[in-house]
């Protein structure tokens, strides 16, 4: 029987973004993807069934392509909105602050009319590191600050929309981003943290509750 269920997943062009964009199509969802640079990774995910996959360019940072996003959309309704842009590095920190924390906050106040009446969910990929009690080794602070405030904007988001969020940690993942360009060691495969994730993501529709959870790819609890 065809899985009806549907996903918007903003960010997937590589990394977990792409390792979701897969795992899900893998579950028979039908699957919209935003990338901002290159889709073809995207596109070979829907070679065996390209009806369930759709793909589309935005920039979270700027709000027209946001807004164009909305538009091209149209009437679609989507059982689960994941925000899962993301950076670090070097670049300024208004730069880190607004695509980790103010952007996919904007982005999913934008399209959360894309969500049924009832039921659906939101789902952000946070990190670790925004935990404040579980900050005990310092370093990183404006990566961690961002992600901190990405919480933080997700808990308003909650109080003001009352869907079900799920903030998300993937893990140390092996991508570009979860090992710091090889800086840092990870834990985990993709494919290990997205198959988590949406395992995740399955057991919260069986859920009757509406809540805001801060939790990691195996569905264990971290400190705010």
């Amino acid at each position: 029987m065809e899985n009806k269920q549907r996903i918007l997943i903003v960010g997937a062009e590589k990394g977990i973004g792409l390792g979701l964009a897969e795992e899900f199509f893998k579950r028979n969802y039908h699957v919209t993807a935003t990338y901002l640079n290159d889709d073809s990774k995207l596109k070979e995910i829907g070679i065996t069934d390209p009806d369930r996959l759709f793909t589309i360019k935005v920039d979270i940072n700027d709000h027209n392509s946001v807004g164009s996003l909305d538009r091209d959309l149209g009437d679609q309704k989507f059982d689960v909105l994941y925000m899962n842009a993301g950076i670090w590095g070097p670049e300024e920190v208004a730069q880190i602050f607004m695509t980790n924390a103010i952007s996919p906050v904007r982005t999913a106040r934008v399209l959360f009319n894309k969500l049924p009446k009832r039921g659906g969910m939101i789902c952000f990929s946070t990190s670790l590191r925004g935990s404040v009690a579980g900050n005990v080794e310092g370093g990183m602070d404006i990566y961690r600050a961002s992600k901190a405030a990405l919480n933080i904007l997700c808990r308003g988001l909650f109080a003001d929309l009352h869907y079900t969020i799920l903030s998300i940690h993937p893990g140390w993942v092996n991508t570009d981003m979860g090992t710091l360009n090889g800086t840092v060691n990870y834990e985990i495969e993709v494919d290990t943290s997205v198959r988590g994730i949406a395992g995740l993501i399955e057991q919260q529709f069986d859920s009757d509750k509406t809540e805001h959870i801060f939790v990691d790819y195996q569905g264990e609890a971290i400190p705010w």
